[in-house]
């Protein structure tokens, strides 16, 4: 399937979509009136962005960066989400979003972009090899999840 797409700000109208993309590209289960307003706060944040994928009318992928600024290395932007619609993947939409989140991380003084991917995520990790992006090491993530 080749389709035609354009790369593009986000805007609330587009939670809908993000969230589906969320659940059925990713299994994320989180409740969508939640989502939506994370989506809103970050809308109205100048330190992060989201991109999004779209054809006719549909989201159909997304990208989201935020500040990756650390006091021992130069200024980075996190990719916290990248995520293309199952049915729309392998149509370079994945690669456009990556595109547009460079030129907005050079032009927001980022000297590069850093994500982390799941270990079991093998297909995205050779997907971000092939776009440029090299694997500098291994780390396991911890949380804690308070009461409340």
């Amino acid at each position: 399937m080749n389709i035609k797409y354009f790369v593009r700000k986000a805007i609330i109208s587009d939670a809908e979509d993000i969230y589906y993309i969320n659940k059925t590209s990713l299994g994320y289960e989180y409740d969508f009136e939640k989502q939506k307003r994370k989506i809103e706060a970050v809308l109205n944040d100048k330190t992060q962005v989201i991109f999004v994928a779209e054809t006719e009318n549909k989201v159909v992928g997304y990208i989201h960066l935020v500040n990756y600024d650390v006091i021992y290395a130069d200024n980075f932007k996190n990719c916290l989400g990248l995520a293309v619609d199952n049915d729309y993947k392998r149509n370079g939409i994945g690669s456009a979003l990556l595109k547009q989140a460079e030129i907005w991380a050079k032009e927001n003084g980022a000297v590069g972009i850093r994500l982390c991917s799941g270990a079991e995520r093998e297909n995205a990790h050779k997907f971000y090899l092939s776009q440029g992006f090299v694997s500098n090491k291994i780390q396991k993530n911890f949380k804690k999840i308070f009461d409340l």
